[in-house]
C-alpha cells in the first residue's frame, strides 16, 4: 500500500485511540494533577496525530486544496445519505481546532484545565465524541467500524456509570 493512504488512516486510527484511552482516564479518575501527568500527554499527542492525519489527507488525497476536499466530503455523504454536503468539512475543521485548543490550554494553565466547570468539559466531549463516532463508525468501513462500535459502547457504558455516580444524580 502506498504511504499516503497508510498515513492517512493510522494517524486518525492512533489519533482516535489517544482520545479513547483519554476519555477513559477522564471518566474512570477524578481530576488530580497526578492524572494531568498521564492524561495531557495522551490528549496532546491524539489531538497532533489528527493534525497529522488532516495533513497526509491533504497533501495525499486532496492535493492542499479546500475545493478538493469540499467535493469529496460532498460526494462522501451523498453515498451514505443521499444528500452532498461537502459543508460537512467545517465540522472536521472545528473539531481539529477544538481538540489542539483544548490540548494548549492544559499545558498552559494545567490546573485551571482540570478544574474547569463539567459543562465547558461536557460540550467539548460532546462535539468531540460526535465528530468521532461519524468519522470512525458512519464514515468508515472494514476494521475500523466494528471497533469504533466497541470503542462507542465501552464510553457510553462509562459515561452512564460516572453520571449515576455523580452527586447531582444521587439527589434526585
Amino acid at each position: 500500500m502506498p504511504v499516503g493512504p497508510l498515513l492517512i488512516s493510522w494517524t486518525v486510527r492512533i489519533a482516535l485511540l489517544c482520545y479513547a484511552v483519554a476519555t477513559v482516564i477522564i471518566l474512570l479518575q477524578p481530576a488530580t494533577i497526578h492524572r494531568s501527568r498521564i492524561l495531557r500527554p495522551l490528549w496532546t499527542a491524539g489531538a497532533l496525530l489528527f493534525v497529522a492525519h488532516v495533513t497526509a489527507a491533504f497533501h495525499f488525497e486532496h492535493h492542499w486544496s479546500h475545493a478538493e476536499a469540499v467535493q469529496s466530503t460532498a460526494i462522501q455523504t451523498e453515498h451514505l445519505i443521499g444528500i452532498p454536503l461537502g459543508q460537512g468539512l467545517w465540522f472536521s475543521y472545528l473539531f481539529v481546532l477544538l481538540w489542539m485548543a483544548d490540548a494548549a490550554w492544559s499545558w498552559i494553565q494545567p490546573s485551571k484545565w482540570l478544574n474547569r466547570r463539567p459543562t465547558i468539559t461536557l460540550a467539548l466531549h460532546a462535539w468531540l465524541f460526535f465528530i468521532a463516532f461519524n468519522g470512525a463508525v458512519v464514515f468508515e468501513a472494514g476494521p475500523t467500524r466494528p471497533a469504533g462500535i466497541l470503542v462507542t459502547a465501552l464510553l457510553a457504558g462509562l459515561a452512564l456509570r460516572r453520571l449515576q455516580n455523580s452527586p447531582s444524580a444521587n439527589h434526585h
